[in-house]
């Protein structure tokens, strides 16, 4: 879950209903979706114009996509390969 006012995201267990984790990302952060497969989440940063991107198996931010202004929702769609 994203933490707009401390520009963090939340890894939330659903084992236990705890957070786990606390990673930091852009600025006020808005959008939260998962690559199909589980590996990857992506952030939209409303306040810095970004998209960060999150390995799930190491809960750190692998890159910052520069984006349009004020990135509110954010999908994944089409195929992917394995």
């Amino acid at each position: 879950m994203t933490n707009y006012g401390s520009n963090t995201v939340s890894v939330l267990s659903t084992a236990t209903n705890s957070i786990v984790a606390t990673i930091n990302v852009g600025v006020s952060p808005k959008g939260v979706t998962f690559f199909p497969d589980g590996t990857k989440v992506y952030v939209t940063n409303f306040g810095s114009n970004t998209v960060s991107v999150i390995d799930t198996a190491t809960n750190t931010v692998t890159a910052t996509v520069n984006v349009g202004g004020l990135p509110y929702g954010v999908a994944v769609t089409g195929k992917y390969f394995m």
